[in-house]
């Protein structure tokens, strides 16, 4: 059969994606983070395929709003917010089911290897602070928690009116776009200052947005010392040169907070212990 170049027609077009990225996946040599980098692109490029795949119907087990105009699915948040404010509850159990199963077999290792936000704070590569912030870090829980409230006495979407998150990938995209096509409401300028302060936030803070603020993160983090993929720990290999605690963008004390909800499994302990201490395993 010739190709016709009808690529959004040809069930060959959709099947090269995941081929491709499991050939580079399966490549020994090439080195964890580099592997890392094209599952990030992969599933850059796939979020945006909409023009290919249409809507979905999908979660998203990241935080990519489903307003982007090219987006395929949806934003968990909001499912979350939905399924509150239009008091359609079942959506919870498609939430939840989704987020569990994800998250029980990788962890949080979405933030890590999936999210597109994560891969511009990687790009971004925020400062270190030297400063204690956990308690900080309780705040995404907050969020997480305020949201379906928020939501269900406003019956609105309370979040998404502010989230600097849809205004990067979808307000920006949608009017860059179609500019003379956008509603402009009471939300955008205090939309737009969030996406001013998150692009601040993350300048100064590697990984801010992942420490404090994301919501998402906050579904699968309990989830890290439970899932089948671990980081695993061999004491008796391990040297305590403490360079894996150097390299961690989350900045947890590793190797001995290997489980801690605040990883997200990006194998940069891994890359940088000498000795082979730390590794990916599944349990």
């Amino acid at each position: 059969m010739a190709c016709n170049l009808n690529c959004s027609a040809c069930p060959l077009a959709y099947a090269c994606i995941p081929l491709a990225i499991a050939s580079f996946f399966a490549l020994k040599k090439v080195g964890l983070q580099k592997k890392r980098v094209a599952s990030q692109l992969s599933f850059l490029l796939i979020s945006n395929f909409s023009f290919i795949f249409g809507a979905t119907g999908l979660i998203y087990s990241y935080f990519y709003c489903w307003e982007s105009p090219l987006a395929i699915a949806a934003c968990p948040i909001g499912v979350l917010e939905h399924a509150f404010a239009d008091r359609t509850f079942y959506l919870l159990i498609y939430l939840a089911g989704t987020i569990f199963t994800v998250s029980m077999i990788f962890g949080r290792a979405a933030c890590g290897w999936v999210c597109p936000i994560g891969f511009l704070q990687d790009l971004i590569k925020g400062r270190k602070i030297k400063k204690k912030d956990n308690k900080f870090r309780y705040a995404k829980y907050f969020i997480l928690i305020a949201i379906p409230f928020a939501c269900f006495f406003t019956g609105k979407l309370a979040y998404t009116d502010i989230c600097p998150i849809g205004g990067l990938t979808g307000t920006l995209p949608y009017l860059l776009i179609n500019p003379t096509g956008y509603t402009f409401t009471v939300f955008f300028y205090p939309k737009m200052i969030f996406v001013a302060g998150f692009f601040i936030l993350i300048i100064l803070i590697a990984r801010g947005w992942c420490r404090y603020l994301c919501p998402v993160g906050a579904m699968m983090a309990c989830f890290n010392r439970i899932s089948f993929l671990q980081i695993g720990y061999s004491e008796e290999k391990c040297i305590k040169c403490f360079k894996c605690s150097k390299v961690c963008p989350m900045q947890i004390e590793m190797p001995y907070e290997n489980k801690s909800n605040e990883c997200i499994r990006c194998g940069k302990c891994i890359d940088a212990c000498p000795t082979n201490a730390i590794e990916f395993k599944w349990q």
